[in-house]
This record gives C-alpha cells, structure tokens and sequence, in this order.
C-alpha cells in the first residue's frame, strides 16, 4: 500500500504545515491535528504528523494516539502510527458515527531518538473531518545498581526495623528459609546480631546485602537472587570469606536511609 503526502493528493493541508513534535510538559512530547474542515484522502496513508522524541537510551515510554469526530460519517478511515517505520499503533474506523471518541495506547523502549509518524489510511477516496492526538511519555532509566549499602549496624537496631518493612523481610523471618541453607542461625536477626568470622561474618554481611538488595530505597550493586546465590555457594564451598569481603564491600559504601 503506497503512502502519499498530503501536498501530492492536493489536500487543503500544505506539505509546509505537517505538524511536529511540541514539547508539553517534562518528559512529554505532543502533536494534534484538525481537519474539522475537511480533508481529501486517495487510497493508501496519507501522512499528517510526525513526533520526534530523544529520550535517553532505555527510557520506558507510552504513546497515546486520540482521534474525535465532531458530526461526520466517513466509513474505513483509520489512523496509523509508525515507531521508526514499524506498526506501533492504530485506531479503526475514526469516523464511522458522529461524536464518537476514539483512543489507543502503545509501549517502547526508546532507543535515544524515535520518531514517530502518523497516517491516515483508507482503501478508497475518503475525507477526514476529525481531530485528533498523538502524545508520548517517558519515564528516563532506572540510574545503575551500585553506590548505596547500609551496614549490618544499621539493620540490626530495633530503631530501624521500619526500614525492613519496605523490603518484604521480617527480623524474625528463617534465616534458612530465606537463604535457602542450612545454618546455625534462627532468624534473620541472629545472623546480623552474630559475633565473630567465618559463617558468622559472612550471615551478618549477608543479611544487609539482603535488605540492601531489597529496599527500593537503595541502589545496591546485587539483587536480592544475587545475594541469595552467592550465601548458597559459599554454603556448599565453604567459601565464607570470599563471600563475605564481596558483600562487605557493598554494604560499607554508603547508606541513604535514615
């Protein structure tokens, strides 16, 4: 199906008013359109706008594509929206009753710079007497894991355990069910309040990474499964110290908790 311009079908919008991209608001990009007087299609997709959106690489973005039909009947009227030249989003049959509201919503990750463009399509001569929107949000990347830790200190004092609530773990929560070991610790909080090295060192440090990896409030450089996996193999290997210098590392950097 062949795509024409608007100015190439003698449509009463000149090539030079294609409407781009408008800043809205803070990570928002906008376009409208208004051919409430009327405007002559031919069979194919007939661009009416285009959006260019640089956003930083990996940012999580929604396009929302709206179209109203104030009194007119134009049956087989869609409207097409193209993410880099693929498919993102439709809506069909815009015009097929008067007053009607049509809108659909579409997610992307953005590569950096996207560029969006809309079109009406049709299968035949058809007029378009609508309005409409194209709009796109997006939220920037989550920053890199890493850079935050708060110490087993911090997590073992009764003053902070409302800190715990936020990631999902109880201080009397199985330290072996957690971890999935077999150790010589009841809760969660004997392996932080254990004295001494080896395993014990090693369950101290392991906890904090635990909450660490868990709080939305810290930007830990390990999940959660991470931890997890790594207290398991030191378990199975014997490997205590290793695993516990790789955590301490982490949980001594710096704590953004109160």
């Amino acid at each position: 199906m062949r795509r024409i311009s608007v100015a190439l079908v003698g449509a009463t919008l000149a090539l030079s008013t294609i409407l781009v991209a408008v800043p809205a608001m803070a990570g928002t990009s906008t376009v409208s359109w208004d051919f409430s007087s009327g405007l002559r299609l031919y069979p194919g997709e007939t661009e009416i706008a285009r959006l260019a959106v640089p956003d930083p690489v990996g940012a999580e973005c929604t396009a929302t594509v709206e179209a109203y039909n104030p009194d007119s009947v134009h049956p087989d009227l869609d409207v097409k929206v193209y993410l880099n030249g693929a498919p993102l989003v439709s809506l069909v049959g815009i015009e097929d009753e008067p007053g009607q509201f049509s809108t659909a919503s579409a997610g992307f990750t953005s590569s950096g710079y996207d560029e969006l463009v809309v079109y009406f399509a049709t299968p035949r001569r058809n007029t378009a007497s609508s309005t409409g929107s194209l709009s796109v949000t997006c939220e920037p990347p989550p920053p890199p894991g890493g850079g935050e830790g708060c110490t087993p200190g911090y997590w073992k004092q009764d003053h902070h355990f409302d800190s715990w609530g936020a990631t999902g773990y109880e201080p009397y929560d199985s330290f072996d069910a957690v971890f999935g070991v077999s150790s010589s610790f009841g809760t969660l909080l004997d392996g932080l309040q254990a004295k001494g090295g080896g395993e014990k060192a090693l369950a101290r440090h392991a906890v904090a990474a635990l909450l660490n990896a868990s709080s939305p409030y810290v930007s830990y450089e390990y999940t959660a499964a991470e931890v997890i996996a790594l207290v398991q193999d030191a378990y199975a290997t014997g490997g205590f110290e290793y695993a516990k210098d790789m955590l301490e590392d982490q949980n001594e950097t710096y704590c953004p908790l109160n």
